[in-house]
Protein backbone atom coordinates (compact mmCIF):
# COMPACT_ATOMS: atom_id res chain seq x y z
CA UNK A 1 0.00 0.00 0.00
CA UNK A 2 1.02 3.69 -0.76
CA UNK A 3 -0.83 6.48 1.33
CA UNK A 4 -0.12 9.63 -0.64
CA UNK A 5 -2.09 11.84 1.75
CA UNK A 6 -1.27 11.07 5.32
CA UNK A 7 -0.97 14.60 7.89
CA UNK A 8 2.10 14.58 10.92
CA UNK A 9 1.14 13.37 14.03
CA UNK A 10 2.46 15.84 17.02
CA UNK A 11 4.53 13.52 19.22
CA UNK A 12 7.39 10.73 18.53
CA UNK A 13 4.77 8.41 20.02
CA UNK A 14 1.96 9.19 17.82
CA UNK A 15 5.10 8.51 14.86
CA UNK A 16 5.39 5.41 16.41
CA UNK A 17 1.94 4.60 16.15
CA UNK A 18 1.35 5.47 12.81
CA UNK A 19 4.60 3.45 11.73
CA UNK A 20 2.87 0.32 13.45
CA UNK A 21 -0.56 0.64 11.62
CA UNK A 22 1.81 0.93 8.62
CA UNK A 23 3.56 -1.97 9.09
CA UNK A 24 0.59 -4.16 10.58
CA UNK A 25 -1.49 -3.06 7.03
CA UNK A 26 1.90 -3.00 4.49
CA UNK A 27 1.82 0.31 3.92
CA UNK A 28 5.16 0.68 2.67
CA UNK A 29 5.38 4.62 2.23
CA UNK A 30 3.40 7.50 3.01
CA UNK A 31 3.34 11.07 1.70
CA UNK A 32 3.88 12.55 5.10
CA UNK A 33 2.34 16.29 5.49
CA UNK A 34 3.73 18.67 8.57
CA UNK A 35 4.77 21.57 9.45
CA UNK A 36 8.53 22.15 9.13
CA UNK A 37 9.49 21.57 12.41
CA UNK A 38 7.82 17.91 12.28
CA UNK A 39 8.99 16.90 8.68
CA UNK A 40 12.33 17.74 9.37
CA UNK A 41 12.71 16.03 12.89
CA UNK A 42 11.72 12.67 12.06
CA UNK A 43 13.81 9.59 12.74
CA UNK A 44 15.76 7.89 10.78
CA UNK A 45 13.93 4.65 11.23
CA UNK A 46 11.35 6.46 8.90
CA UNK A 47 13.49 7.71 6.46
CA UNK A 48 12.32 6.46 2.37
CA UNK A 49 8.91 5.46 3.83
CA UNK A 50 7.50 8.86 5.49
CA UNK A 51 8.07 11.23 2.42
CA UNK A 52 8.06 14.87 3.59
CA UNK A 53 5.82 17.01 2.51
CA UNK A 54 5.16 21.10 3.47
CA UNK A 55 1.43 22.52 3.27
CA UNK A 56 1.05 25.94 2.50
CA UNK A 57 -0.37 28.77 2.26
CA UNK A 58 -1.09 29.04 6.25
CA UNK A 59 -3.03 31.86 6.93
CA UNK A 60 -1.07 33.87 9.63
CA UNK A 61 1.76 31.06 9.14
CA UNK A 62 -0.57 28.26 10.71
CA UNK A 63 -1.87 25.08 9.45
CA UNK A 64 -5.68 24.88 8.92
CA UNK A 65 -7.37 22.98 11.50
CA UNK A 66 -4.55 22.11 13.48
CA UNK A 67 -3.07 25.46 14.15
CA UNK A 68 0.62 24.50 14.44
CA UNK A 69 3.22 27.21 12.42
CA UNK A 70 3.88 25.95 9.23
CA UNK A 71 7.65 26.88 8.55
CA UNK A 72 10.18 29.30 9.67
CA UNK A 73 8.56 32.42 8.51
CA UNK A 74 6.72 33.54 11.63
CA UNK A 75 2.78 34.71 10.68
CA UNK A 76 3.90 35.01 6.34
CA UNK A 77 1.07 33.11 4.65
CA UNK A 78 3.62 31.86 1.55
CA UNK A 79 7.28 30.22 2.50
CA UNK A 80 10.26 31.94 1.01
CA UNK A 81 11.08 30.50 -2.57
CA UNK A 82 15.22 30.68 -1.97
CA UNK A 83 14.54 28.89 1.33
CA UNK A 84 11.88 26.01 -0.09
CA UNK A 85 14.46 25.68 -2.77
CA UNK A 86 17.46 25.15 -0.29
CA UNK A 87 15.29 23.10 1.31
CA UNK A 88 14.12 21.21 -1.40
CA UNK A 89 17.90 20.77 -2.92
CA UNK A 90 19.31 19.08 0.85
CA UNK A 91 16.19 16.58 0.51
CA UNK A 92 14.28 18.23 3.84
CA UNK A 93 10.93 18.64 1.55
CA UNK A 94 10.31 16.14 -1.30
CA UNK A 95 6.64 17.44 -1.95
CA UNK A 96 4.93 20.04 -2.12
CA UNK A 97 1.52 19.87 -0.14
CA UNK A 98 -0.92 20.12 0.89
CA UNK A 99 -1.18 23.18 -1.38
CA UNK A 100 -4.28 24.60 1.18
CA UNK A 101 -4.98 27.94 -0.68
CA UNK A 102 -8.71 26.82 -1.11
CA UNK A 103 -8.32 27.49 2.83
CA UNK A 104 -7.83 31.24 2.51
CA UNK A 105 -10.23 31.53 -0.60
CA UNK A 106 -7.26 31.51 -3.28
CA UNK A 107 -7.98 29.83 -6.16
CA UNK A 108 -5.04 27.37 -8.10
CA UNK A 109 -4.47 29.89 -11.09
CA UNK A 110 -3.91 33.05 -8.38
CA UNK A 111 -0.55 34.90 -9.19
CA UNK A 112 0.60 34.29 -5.49
CA UNK A 113 1.07 30.79 -6.27
CA UNK A 114 2.88 30.69 -9.61
CA UNK A 115 6.11 31.34 -8.29
CA UNK A 116 5.41 27.93 -6.05
CA UNK A 117 4.55 26.13 -9.49
CA UNK A 118 7.22 27.01 -11.09
CA UNK A 119 9.88 26.37 -8.90
CA UNK A 120 8.15 22.88 -8.63
CA UNK A 121 8.54 21.80 -12.43
CA UNK A 122 11.91 22.97 -12.52
CA UNK A 123 12.91 21.47 -9.89
CA UNK A 124 10.22 17.87 -10.95
CA UNK A 125 8.68 18.23 -7.37
CA UNK A 126 5.36 16.58 -6.92
CA UNK A 127 2.56 19.03 -5.50
CA UNK A 128 -0.26 17.92 -4.16
CA UNK A 129 -3.07 20.39 -4.75
CA UNK A 130 -6.06 20.36 -2.34
CA UNK A 131 -9.95 21.28 -4.23
CA UNK A 132 -13.16 20.25 -3.33
CA UNK A 133 -14.69 19.53 0.09
CA UNK A 134 -13.47 20.92 3.59
CA UNK A 135 -14.17 20.39 7.24
CA UNK A 136 -17.46 21.19 8.24
CA UNK A 137 -18.30 24.30 9.61
CA UNK A 138 -14.32 25.18 8.80
CA UNK A 139 -15.07 28.66 8.44
CA UNK A 140 -17.66 29.46 11.26
CA UNK A 141 -15.92 31.29 13.82
CA UNK A 142 -17.76 29.35 17.01
CA UNK A 143 -16.72 25.89 15.62
CA UNK A 144 -15.46 24.31 18.53
CA UNK A 145 -13.79 21.73 16.45
CA UNK A 146 -10.95 23.02 15.29
CA UNK A 147 -7.74 25.16 16.72
CA UNK A 148 -7.53 27.18 13.59
CA UNK A 149 -10.65 28.10 11.80
CA UNK A 150 -10.41 29.10 8.01
CA UNK A 151 -12.85 32.08 7.40
CA UNK A 152 -11.94 32.50 4.29
CA UNK A 153 -12.90 28.81 2.56
CA UNK A 154 -15.37 29.16 -0.16
CA UNK A 155 -16.00 26.24 -2.75
CA UNK A 156 -15.60 29.03 -5.53
CA UNK A 157 -11.84 29.05 -5.14
CA UNK A 158 -11.52 25.36 -5.59
CA UNK A 159 -13.24 24.65 -8.71
CA UNK A 160 -10.59 22.30 -10.80
CA UNK A 161 -11.58 24.40 -13.91
CA UNK A 162 -9.64 26.57 -12.32
CA UNK A 163 -6.17 24.94 -12.25
CA UNK A 164 -6.28 24.74 -16.70
CA UNK A 165 -4.20 28.07 -17.02
CA UNK A 166 -1.77 26.15 -14.32
CA UNK A 167 -1.60 22.87 -16.07
CA UNK A 168 -1.12 24.82 -19.73
CA UNK A 169 1.82 26.87 -18.33
CA UNK A 170 3.78 24.44 -16.61
CA UNK A 171 2.95 21.31 -19.13
CA UNK A 172 6.00 19.15 -17.00
CA UNK A 173 4.31 19.78 -13.96
CA UNK A 174 3.78 16.75 -11.36
CA UNK A 175 0.63 17.53 -9.78
CA UNK A 176 -2.56 15.48 -7.99
CA UNK A 177 -5.56 17.01 -6.82
CA UNK A 178 -6.51 15.42 -3.45
CA UNK A 179 -10.17 14.64 -2.46
CA UNK A 180 -10.52 14.34 -6.98
CA UNK A 181 -12.19 17.76 -6.00
CA UNK A 182 -15.02 15.57 -5.25
CA UNK A 183 -18.32 16.77 -5.58
CA UNK A 184 -17.16 18.43 -8.81
CA UNK A 185 -15.89 14.56 -10.53
CA UNK A 186 -17.50 15.62 -14.04
CA UNK A 187 -14.66 18.96 -14.01
CA UNK A 188 -11.91 15.86 -13.09
CA UNK A 189 -12.93 14.32 -15.82
CA UNK A 190 -12.53 17.02 -18.48
CA UNK A 191 -9.22 17.83 -16.73
CA UNK A 192 -7.72 14.26 -16.94
CA UNK A 193 -8.51 13.75 -19.92
CA UNK A 194 -6.79 16.81 -21.37
CA UNK A 195 -3.58 16.67 -19.28
CA UNK A 196 -2.64 13.16 -19.47
CA UNK A 197 0.06 13.68 -16.43
CA UNK A 198 -2.67 15.18 -14.02
CA UNK A 199 -3.36 12.46 -11.04
CA UNK A 200 -5.77 12.57 -8.29
CA UNK A 201 -5.68 11.45 -4.95
CA UNK A 202 -9.26 10.04 -2.80
CA UNK A 203 -8.62 10.79 0.38
CA UNK A 204 -10.96 11.55 2.98
CA UNK A 205 -13.98 10.34 0.90
CA UNK A 206 -13.78 7.19 2.79
CA UNK A 207 -15.16 8.95 5.64
CA UNK A 208 -16.31 12.47 5.15
CA UNK A 209 -19.06 11.48 2.69
CA UNK A 210 -22.06 8.40 2.62
CA UNK A 211 -19.90 5.17 1.14
CA UNK A 212 -22.91 5.42 -1.95
CA UNK A 213 -21.54 8.87 -2.80
CA UNK A 214 -17.92 7.40 -2.45
CA UNK A 215 -18.46 4.44 -4.63
CA UNK A 216 -20.41 6.74 -7.26
CA UNK A 217 -17.70 9.15 -7.89
CA UNK A 218 -14.60 6.23 -7.89
CA UNK A 219 -16.83 3.92 -10.42
CA UNK A 220 -17.03 7.17 -12.65
CA UNK A 221 -13.46 8.12 -12.63
CA UNK A 222 -13.02 4.40 -13.26
CA UNK A 223 -15.26 3.91 -15.77
CA UNK A 224 -13.80 7.15 -17.62
CA UNK A 225 -10.35 4.93 -17.98
CA UNK A 226 -8.70 6.82 -14.91
CA UNK A 227 -8.01 4.17 -12.89
CA UNK A 228 -4.25 4.11 -13.90
CA UNK A 229 -4.42 7.87 -12.47
CA UNK A 230 -5.87 7.45 -8.73
CA UNK A 231 -4.01 7.28 -5.89
CA UNK A 232 -5.06 6.45 -2.46
CA UNK A 233 -5.19 8.33 0.48
CA UNK A 234 -5.73 8.41 4.39
CA UNK A 235 -5.94 12.03 4.69
CA UNK A 236 -5.94 10.80 9.33
CA UNK A 237 -4.12 8.68 11.44
CA UNK A 238 -4.17 4.97 11.77
CA UNK A 239 -8.27 4.23 12.15
CA UNK A 240 -8.46 6.38 8.35
CA UNK A 241 -5.60 4.29 6.76
CA UNK A 242 -7.68 1.00 7.36
CA UNK A 243 -11.00 2.33 6.67
CA UNK A 244 -9.55 3.19 3.65
CA UNK A 245 -7.83 0.44 2.47
CA UNK A 246 -11.14 -1.58 3.59
CA UNK A 247 -12.78 0.73 1.28
CA UNK A 248 -11.00 0.44 -1.86
CA UNK A 249 -10.61 -3.75 -1.06
CA UNK A 250 -14.04 -4.11 -0.56
CA UNK A 251 -15.46 -2.24 -3.79
CA UNK A 252 -16.88 -4.76 -6.17
CA UNK A 253 -16.76 -2.54 -9.25
CA UNK A 254 -13.08 -2.36 -9.15
CA UNK A 255 -10.69 -5.48 -10.63
CA UNK A 256 -7.64 -7.23 -8.66
CA UNK A 257 -5.24 -4.95 -10.95
CA UNK A 258 -7.86 -1.69 -10.45
CA UNK A 259 -7.56 -2.28 -6.86
CA UNK A 260 -3.38 -2.89 -7.05
CA UNK A 261 -3.05 0.20 -9.45
CA UNK A 262 -5.07 2.41 -6.87
CA UNK A 263 -3.83 1.04 -3.75
CA UNK A 264 -0.08 0.92 -4.68
CA UNK A 265 1.07 0.65 -8.25
CA UNK A 266 0.02 4.43 -9.12
CA UNK A 267 1.65 6.38 -6.71
CA UNK A 268 5.00 4.12 -7.14
CA UNK A 269 4.89 5.42 -10.70
CA UNK A 270 3.45 8.67 -10.00
CA UNK A 271 6.21 9.14 -7.22
CA UNK A 272 8.79 7.93 -9.65
CA UNK A 273 9.88 5.04 -7.44
CA UNK A 274 9.00 2.75 -10.27
CA UNK A 275 9.06 2.75 -13.58
CA UNK A 276 5.90 4.06 -16.26
CA UNK A 277 4.05 2.10 -17.85
CA UNK A 278 4.27 4.70 -21.03
CA UNK A 279 5.22 8.15 -21.97
CA UNK A 280 3.23 8.14 -24.70
CA UNK A 281 0.51 10.86 -24.59
CA UNK A 282 -2.87 8.87 -24.95
CA UNK A 283 -4.73 9.46 -28.14
CA UNK A 284 -8.09 9.11 -26.90
CA UNK A 285 -9.68 10.10 -22.99
CA UNK A 286 -8.58 7.32 -20.75
CA UNK A 287 -6.73 5.79 -22.87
Amino acid sequence: MFDVHNHATFTPANVKGMMAAMDSLNVQHAIYIGAFEQISGLPETTAGRLIPALPFPCDGGRMPNAGIQCFPAGTAPFPDTAWLRARVLDGTIKVFGELGAQYLGIAPNDPRLEPYFALAEELDVPVGIHLGIGPPAISDDANPYYAKKSPNYRGAAGDPYLLEDVLVRHPKLRLYVMHAAWPSIDRMLYLMCMFPRLHVDISVLQYAIARPAYYTALRTLVEAGFADRIMFGSDGGPRFLALGIDAIEQAPFLSERQKRDILYDNAMRFFRLAPPRSTAIPRVCGG
